[in-house]
């Protein structure tokens, strides 16, 4: 039987699933509006007929670019909704340029019923300045907004951006791109589900953590948001007192995953202003220069319940870079950079000790170095305290599996070696499987463990050791 003698239902479902496929790679975006369906179309009549028959399932766009003829196209095609994209291809450059190329934007957004997708991601925002000009009526049919810029000249999005309403938009990114009228804007898109606002340096201070919080409560259907930026703000941030008394917090009823990256006053501030019931992925960036104060990070954490159960965690190191994964999978990841890798190992030590007090609950730990530069060792040229990797090991005093990768192994085992008797149950006093990824058959590194586990043998809390040759591996699946 070939494909051409299918039912057409069936036919229906292997090109929906084509589409899934297709949309879903290489970056793992889902409904990129090119996914080839013109090319179905055109095989044979029968096929032309079933991909338009189903315009919604299939999520049919006529697609609008520089390189289109934006009147040719829409003659071609029924009445579909438009999704503009520039670049034109995700795998193409920006070469297409040019007044005449870009008037095909222009034309496309004279037909604004129609229009369901815009991304557009221009460097350097010059073409992007002009768009925006025509986009400052209302797009009825808007559902996916996407508008990156990369340059260090300040692009503000007008007052009157869309006009200020935009009832079906459901996704909206934004990457380098200020937007102060944001506030107002979200009364008119109150349905956004996912929400990414990559702001420049001075939208920090233009919308404060109280009214961020209090704009997104509006939107109801809200599930992912990403809030970040690069920069350092050019004021400072006003931040909750911990005097103060206890905040009137928004609770934002659907919000599933949060990233934020940035300024850590403004995060400080903004998570003690919301609840998140539903909350069950965290990812955080910080600099190490604001580990000190997470007060309210860790008050965030110990209340989202959706988080847990937080019974795994994954420490691992890179050459600045320090990255806290719980739970698996990974529902709160922390990042924490920093600019001397001499401290790299007592920055998270201070972390985990000081500020997360759920790490008693982890069974199950893995420690591990994936260095950008091999010839970077941890901890720089200093040697590192046995004592440090102690102090790290004790708030995880519940775990029972332990596993250290292969670079880390001496560092951990000369630690574990410092202790003796009844000093061995001081860190990780639960603890009944090490693993291990390339332990020696001899040498100073298997006398320290081995010294470790007769001392807990006496005590009768004996421990297994397993070599685990499949330890990267293991890591990254369990990270993924």
């Amino acid at each position: 039987m070939t494909i051409d003698v299918l039912p057409g239902d069936l036919l229906l479902e292997i090109f929906d699933l084509y589409r899934e496929r297709v949309t879903r790679r290489p970056f793992g975006e889902s409904d990129w509006p090119n996914w080839g369906w013109t090319t179905l179309a055109h095989v044979c009549r029968r096929w032309r007929g079933i991909v338009l028959a189903s315009p919604q399932r299939l999520r049919l766009r006529i697609t609008c670019s520089t390189v289109t003829p934006v009147e040719t196209s829409l003659d071609i095609w029924p009445p579909l909704p438009i999704a503009i994209i520039y670049p034109p291809s995700r795998f193409i450059s920006h070469k297409f340029k040019g007044e005449e190329r870009e008037e095909n934007i222009i034309a496309a957004l004279e037909h604004r019923d129609r229009i369901s997708d815009i991304r557009i991601f221009d460097p350097e925002g010059r073409s992007l300045e002009r768009w925006l000009v025509a986009m400052q009526e209302p797009l009825p049919a808007l559902t996916y907004l996407d508008l990156g810029y990369s340059s260090r000249r300040s692009l503000i999005l007008p007052n009157a951006f869309l006009g200020g309403y935009a009832p079906r938009l459901r996704s909206v990114s934004l990457s380098g791109i200020a937007f102060p009228t944001f506030p107002k804007f979200v009364l008119g898109a109150t349905h956004i589900v996912t929400l990414r606002l990559g702001m420049p340096s001075f939208q920090y201070p233009s919308i404060s953590s109280e009214v961020m919080a209090t704009c997104l409560a509006a939107l109801l259907d809200l599930e992912i948001l990403s809030i970040g930026s690069d920069l350092s703000p050019l004021s400072p941030i006003q931040t909750t007192s911990p005097s103060l008394p206890p905040l009137t917090r928004a609770v934002f009823p659907s919000l599933t995953e949060f990233h934020f990256v940035g300024i850590g006053e403004y995060l400080e501030d903004f998570v003690a202003r919301i609840d998140t019931p539903l909350l069950n992925q965290l990812r955080i960036w910080l600099s190490m220069d604001f580990i000190s104060g997470t007060h309210q990070l860790h008050q965030f954490v110990g209340r989202a319940q959706s988080l847990r159960p937080l019974n795994h965690a994954q420490v691992a190191f890179s050459n600045f870079t320090n990255t806290i994964i719980l739970g698996s999978p990974a529902r709160f990841v922390l990042d924490i950079t920093w600019d001397r890798p001499d401290q790299l190992l007592s920055s998270v030590t201070q972390m985990c000790n000081d500020y997360f007090s759920c790490l008693s609950q982890v069974d199950q730990l893995n420690i591990c170095h994936f260095p950008e530069d091999p010839g970077m060792e941890l901890g720089g040229k200093n040697e590192v305290d046995p004592s440090q990797w102690l102090e790290l090991l004790r708030p995880f005093s519940a775990v029972r599996t332990l596993y250290v990768c292969d670079e880390l192994e001496p560092l951990v085992a000369a630690a574990l070696g410092e202790l003796t008797g009844e000093r061995t149950m001081e860190v990780l006093p639960a603890l009944e499987n090490l693993c291990l990824d390339e332990l020696g058959p001899s040498g100073s590194a298997r006398d320290a463990v081995e010294s470790f586990i007769a001392a807990r043998q006496i005590l009768g809390r004996p421990i297994v050791v397993q070599r685990q040759n499949q330890f990267h591996l293991l890591i990254r699946r369990w990270v993924q």
